[in-house]
C-alpha cells in the first residue's frame, strides 16, 4: 500500500526537476497560443485599417510564430 513506506514517497514523484520540466512546457504551449492570437489581430487590424507597414508587420508576426513553434520544439526536444 502507498502507506506502508510512508505518504512521502508518494510526493517524491513531484520532484522541483518535475516541476521545473511541466511549467517550461506549459510555458511554451502558451506562448505560441498569444503568437497564434497576436498573428491574428494583425490580420484583422490590416484588413480594417490598411497601412504600407501593413506586409511588415504580418512578416514579422509570422517570424513570431516561428521562433515560438521553434522554441516548442527545442523545449519539448530538451525534455
Amino acid at each position: 500500500m502507498i502507506f506502508e513506506n510512508g505518504l512521502f514517497n508518494f510526493f517524491d514523484f513531484f520532484s522541483t526537476a518535475f516541476v521545473v520540466k511541466t511549467f517550461f512546457i506549459l510555458f511554451m504551449v502558451f506562448y505560441s497560443f498569444f503568437a497564434l492570437i497576436l498573428f491574428r489581430q494583425i490580420q484583422l487590424m490590416v484588413k480594417t485599417l490598411p497601412l504600407p507597414l501593413g506586409p511588415i508587420l504580418k512578416f514579422i508576426a509570422i517570424v513570431h510564430i516561428g521562433v515560438s513553434l521553434a522554441l516548442l520544439f527545442v523545449v519539448l526536444g530538451a525534455f
